[in-house]
């Protein structure tokens, strides 16, 4: 299998390095000598009065946003450092009717004055904007990157947790945790929202996301103290499609995807725009079947065990989702939005496994099977009212309540084998059944104050989570199962949690900006075990109390030069299914195992970010965790193992990103990404000594091209290091190659997409192995990731677009609405 991907990649990695180093050779060329020119203007209303914090966008003549400034107290505007070219000016405001300037020219070194714009008084505040601006792959921003999931071809078909994998910076191991710059602890917001689900939980839930619902993927490595404290590694904001056109319009799409095994999914979103009110709803179907065979063989104290397990995942969801926006007058608005998740869920799993004693003395076969069936049911509800008191001043309160339950019934039939495999020397049958209820409750409070130099920020969060848990342990004897009560318990916990925080942003002058911000939280939780059988691991509680700086200094040459530095302090608390001292069998063979005693750990991060010309970007990332949680592998028999978290003294990590967009000609675009990081896992975990060490990178190239036809087509590759799993596996890292085909039909209503991904399958096999403590293990994970599908969106009704209030950061609201509107 190995000589196969070598072989292939031998064959195409020559062609694509030739064409990255051939097209930078074109651009180094392309730029040599170019001088710079400026763009400068006024704004003036029909009185010949200045508009002021207008907002003026500057398109290219395909209509690509370049970028956008705000008009100041003359109405004076200027774009500097504008490469030539032709190019169109947008100028937008609340209070004014939207006006466009035809398409112009700018000269190399060009100082190009644009006559005096006047703009109408609105006569309505639903002015229409018809603009059809195309959206950049990847932004780089201040303070995040931004994965404009519309704008890639080959993202159409994939699930949210795949979309995750072509996220800049973003890695994800072979348990789907997820890592941002070689740090782990990652937190997904869905619509800036925390969703507060972790392990197989988020994963599910991700994988019902279908990438034709999500607009964008936000990814902030190092969160303001306004974010939640939670999450080492920062925040991934993942952002569900919301359409802002007038009247009543639509979406309906269709995906079908084959690799080994088929996907499908199905929707329709519909949305209505008013003056007064705004709704929207979407209905989205699924079924996708997931692939996770497993070979893996285990060397400990003399007994050796070599175990095959395939396994087939199936997966049905339905999502709902719905939002009502109600403005009550200019300054009060209302928001209500909800979204449901039924998930349907059968995992079938079929294992033999072989039990040698020194390797070599084969002394009995395991055939074992796992069935397991039940579904996941997830609510989410959010009230929110907004106080926009002056044009500086603004007020929001929300409330949150969100449930998520599981029901799911296991039977695992266990027969034992003679060396010749038919002779049978004993049967264990069993079956459980786990059942989790949560629920979320939080309430919270911001307002916002801005003066000529300074803004400040402040606020309070109040959030409890309550988990109930029941597991049901049966053993079965002539098909009748028989309840084990030293087996079975349930597990409540339940977490408080207190915020306040402060924040200051202070503009010294138009190339500084410094931001101050101090987080409190007081944390309690209780966690609470009832069952027949004596353990001294029942009942846990904690009480605690952290503050949470964050500091960044910014500076902006507004030419050429911008930096970012940056320190803060974040915490990650242990999942409810690691708190949970169950022991959950897998096999007859292999337990996991929660802890009652995982300790929060604490992370301090410390970041500089430094940006040329608004395009290549360097981020340097250093990190400390303290107590970082592992996953280690222990014996607890003469051929058992189990699967348990503990806390490790200490994980550190420093990585280097790197990303450069550049366009070969005006037919190809090009982006790059590198991240690489050098992380460091040292503890004692109960005996067992881990001392590791890793030197990671990931590379991606993404090629966006414009066909004949009107055809556009993504061409991207890959590839990663090896990397650390569960803090103490060594994984071998992998490569592959993605393409995506879109054209539109019918004025841009109809749209269809081809897809590949990894389509040499270099990236489907994972080989691991793992050397501590005694205890050796070498194995091969394969994944169903090779798949080609095709999905067709419709758009409906009216697809025009309306104006929006504006809110205290205009700017990026106005260039993200135009963005939008494609």
């Amino acid at each position: 299998m190995k000589t196969n991907k070598s072989k292939m990649l031998k064959r195409i990695l020559p062609v694509l390095l030739f064409l990255i180093g051939f097209s930078v050779n074109l651009h180094a060329q392309s730029k040599l000598g170019m001088a710079f020119g400026q763009i400068s203007g006024q704004i003036k209303n029909s009185e010949k009065k200045p508009v002021e914090f207008a907002t003026i966008s500057l398109l290219d003549q395909d209509s690509t946003i370049i970028t956008g400034v705000l008009s100041d107290t003359l109405g004076k505007y200027a774009f500097k450092d504008i490469e030539s070219g032709n190019y169109i000016l947008i100028v937008r405001h609340l209070e004014y009717e939207t006006k466009q300037v035809a398409l112009f020219n700018l000269k190399s070194g060009e100082q190009k004055n644009i006559p005096e714009i006047e703009v109408k008084v609105a006569t309505t505040g639903l002015k229409e904007l018809v603009v059809s601006a195309k959206v950049p792959l990847f932004e780089v921003q201040a303070d995040k990157i931004v994965f404009n999931v519309e704008a890639s071809p080959s993202a159409s078909g994939t699930n949210g947790l795949e979309l995750l994998k072509q996220s800049p910076g973003v890695t994800l191991d072979m348990d789907n945790n997820i890592s941002l710059l070689g740090r782990g602890g990652i937190q997904i917001y869905i619509n800036g929202k925390r969703s507060r689900l972790t392990g197989n939980d988020l994963s599910m839930y991700l994988q019902s996301l279908t990438s034709d619902n999500i607009a964008t993927i936000e990814i902030i490595s190092n969160p303001s103290s306004k974010y939640d404290a939670e999450g080492n590694a920062g925040i991934i904001n993942i952002k569900i499609k919301k359409n802002l056109a007038l009247g009543f319009n639509g979406t309906a799409n269709a995906n079908s995807s084959k690799g080994n095994f088929y996907r499908s999914s199905a929707g329709v979103a519909l949305n209505y725009g008013g003056s007064k009110i705004n709704a929207s709803a979407r209905l989205t179907y699924s079924d996708s079947d997931n692939q996770d065979d497993l070979f893996d063989t285990k060397d400990q104290n003399g007994s050796f065990i070599d175990s095959k397990s395939y396994e087939l995942r199936s997966q049905k969801s339905s999502n709902v989702d719905f939002g009502l926006e109600a403005i009550l007058s200019k300054k009060h608005s209302l928001n209500f939005s909800g979204v449901a998740i039924l998930n349907d869920n059968l995992n079938q799993l079929q294992n033999t496994t072989k039990i040698y004693q020194q390797k070599t003395d084969l002394q009995e076969i395991l055939n074992a099977k796992t069935l397991m069936n039940g579904g996941a049911n997830n609510f989410n509800f959010n009230l929110q009212h907004r106080w926009d008191i002056s044009s500086s001043e603004n007020f929001s309160a929300d409330v949150s309540y969100g449930n998520y339950q599981t029901d799911r019934h296991t039977e695992q039939p266990n027969t034992f084998y003679a060396l010749d495999g038919e002779l049978v020397l004993s049967t264990k049958n069993t079956s459980f059944d786990a059942a989790t209820d949560i629920n979320f409750y939080s309430i919270k409070a911001d307002y916002d104050k801005s003066w000529k130099k300074l803004t400040l920020s402040t606020g309070a969060k109040y959030g409890i989570i309550k988990t109930d848990n029941a597991f049901d342990f049966y053993n079965i004897e002539g098909n009748v199962p028989l309840l084990d009560d030293s087996r079975s318990n349930t597990f409540s916990y339940q977490e408080k949690v207190l915020a306040l925080y402060g924040l200051a942003n202070v503009k010294f002058n138009k190339k500084y900006n410094l931001n101050v911000g101090l987080r409190m939280e007081n944390t309690n939780s209780h966690g609470e075990l009832f069952s027949s059988k004596e353990i001294d691991k029942k009942d846990v509680m904690r009480q605690y109390n952290n503050l949470f700086p964050n500091i960044g200094l910014a500076y902006n040459d507004q030419k050429s030069h911008a930096w970012n530095l940056s320190l803060g302090k974040r915490i990650t608390r242990p999942s409810y299914t690691d708190l949970n001292p169950f022991i959950t069998p897998q096999s007859q063979l292999l337990v996991w195992e929660g802890n009652p005693f995982l300790k929060p750990n604490y992370i301090m991060n410390y970041q500089f970010t430094y940006t040329l010309k608004q395009r290549l970007t360097i981020t340097n990332a250093y990190s400390v965790t303290k107590d970082f949680f592992a996953t280690i592998f222990e014996s607890i028999g003469e051929n058992s193992y189990r699967v348990i978290p503990q806390n490790m003294q200490k994980a550190t990590s420093y990585a280097v990103s790197v990303s450069y967009p550049f366009q070969v000609n005006k037919y190809w675009n090009v982006t790059t990404f590198f991240n690489g990081s050098f992380n460091t896992f040292n503890g004692d975990l109960s005996g067992t000594i881990i001392d590791l060490s890793a030197r990671n990178y990931y590379i991606r190239v993404q090629n966006s091209l414009k066909l004949p036809k009107g055809f556009n087509m993504d061409l991207s590759y890959y590839k990663f290091s090896d990397l650390i799993w569960r803090g103490s596996i060594l994984v071998e890292g992998n490569q592959g190659v993605n393409f995506g085909l879109r054209k539109e039909f019918f004025e841009k209503k109809l749209q269809i997409n081809i897809t590949g991904s990894d389509i040499f399958r270099t990236d489907s096999d994972y080989f691991y192995k793992g050397n501590y403590g005694g205890f050796v293990t070498d194995g091969l994970r394969v994944f169903d990731n090779r798949r080609f599908s095709i999905s067709a969106a419709l758009k409906f009704g009216n697809q025009k677009l309306k104006a929006k209030r504006k809110s205290s950061n205009s700017l990026n609201d106005e260039l993200r609405r135009l963005q939008d509107s494609n």
